[in-house]
This record gives C-alpha cells, sequence and structure tokens, in this order.
C-alpha cells in the first residue's frame, strides 16, 4: 500500500476563472502525488479542507473514476471546521503516467445556484508488473 503526498511547492492548478468554490472552502493541498508504484498496487490519498466561509458545507458526492474508491465527511461542516475525502486508487490495468481528477461536489450552490465544485488531483506513475 502506497499513501500519497503533497506535491511542493507549486501544488495548486489554477483555473483561467474565478471558482465559486474558493470562498468557501479550502484544501489544504489541490494535488497528491504517489511517487512510482508497480501495476496492481493500491494507492491511498485524503484530501483535507477547511469550511472558510459562512455557510454549512455538505458533500453531494465525490467524482472519479471507476478505479476509485471514495469516503468523505458526511456531516455538515460548520466555519473554521474540518472535513475529508479519501481514495483508494486500484492500479490494476494501468501504466505510465497517471492523472486523475477527483470532483468535491457541494449541497451548497453559488450566487447563480449552481453546486459548487472543487477539483482535485491524484498524480503518480505506474511501472508494469514483470
Amino acid at each position: 500500500m502506497f499513501i500519497a503526498r503533497p506535491v511542493v511547492p507549486h501544488d495548486t492548478i489554477v483555473p483561467d476563472w474565478d471558482n465559486p468554490a474558493d470562498a468557501e472552502v479550502k484544501f489544504d493541498h489541490e494535488t497528491l502525488a504517489f511517487g512510482n508504484v508497480t501495476e496492481g498496487d493500491v494507492v491511498e490519498a485524503v484530501f483535507e479542507f477547511t469550511n472558510v466561509g459562512q455557510q454549512l458545507l455538505e458533500i453531494e458526492i465525490v467524482s472519479a473514476c471507476d478505479c476509485m474508491e471514495m469516503e468523505w465527511t458526511q456531516e455538515e461542516i460548520s466555519n473554521g471546521q474540518r472535513g475529508f475525502v479519501a481514495i483508494v486508487l486500484s492500479t490494476a490495468a494501468m501504466s505510465g503516467e497517471i492523472f486523475k481528477d477527483i470532483d468535491v461536489v457541494f449541497k451548497n450552490t453559488d450566487a447563480d445556484g449552481y453546486p459548487l465544485v472543487k477539483r482535485v488531483y491524484l498524480v503518480g506513475a505506474v511501472e508494469p508488473r514483470h
């Protein structure tokens, strides 16, 4: 089992637009890297965040590929409180550079009524099993 670590020093992917979720939630690290693993290894990653807004936050769903199992904070998260998204990635049938998007969709909405969504990333490399 391998544990993903924060990518430093430039671990934030900056979109070319303002994300309304940024005013409500701050992830400790938006990108976690698991380095080099062998095909079939299991990788665990935990994305932790803080509610930096004024409203209660609640995660509706976490969306990612079928190669991942996901768990997340099920309760409402008050201002200043912390939450998490835990990922278990199966690298079976994978090889090469891996870049996985994970969308965290909140029940909360922006000013236009759209759900708040924050995208985080899991990266690494998978070497073929010999």
